[in-house]
């Protein structure tokens, strides 16, 4: 028979919460969850995705941003954004 082992879990709760911590509270709490994808790479990983979406085969970024350029108003007015709110 194997021995029974008990464990006690104790939450302390932090004065200060990081501003990661909070992210990824609010995202995983949210429906659907999410996380910003800030935290998807590390700074050389950044630099590298920076460098391919510059290359002429990665053609999304360019895109969507003909995209938001001609269609701005439109989306603004569709979605009652107001000038102050930041879309993207």
């Amino acid at each position: 028979m194997a021995a029974q082992t008990s464990a006690a879990l104790r939450y302390e709760p932090v004065e200060e919460v990081s501003s990661f911590a909070r992210d990824v509270i609010a995202g995983l709490t949210a429906r659907p969850k999410g996380l910003p994808p800030k935290y998807f790479y590390d700074e050389i990983g950044a630099q590298l995705f920076d460098q391919i979406t510059a290359l002429p085969e990665y053609y999304p970024t360019r895109c969507e941003l003909e995209i938001l350029r001609e269609r701005a108003s439109e989306l603004a007015r569709s979605r009652r954004i107001s000038s102050s709110q930041r879309v993207g």
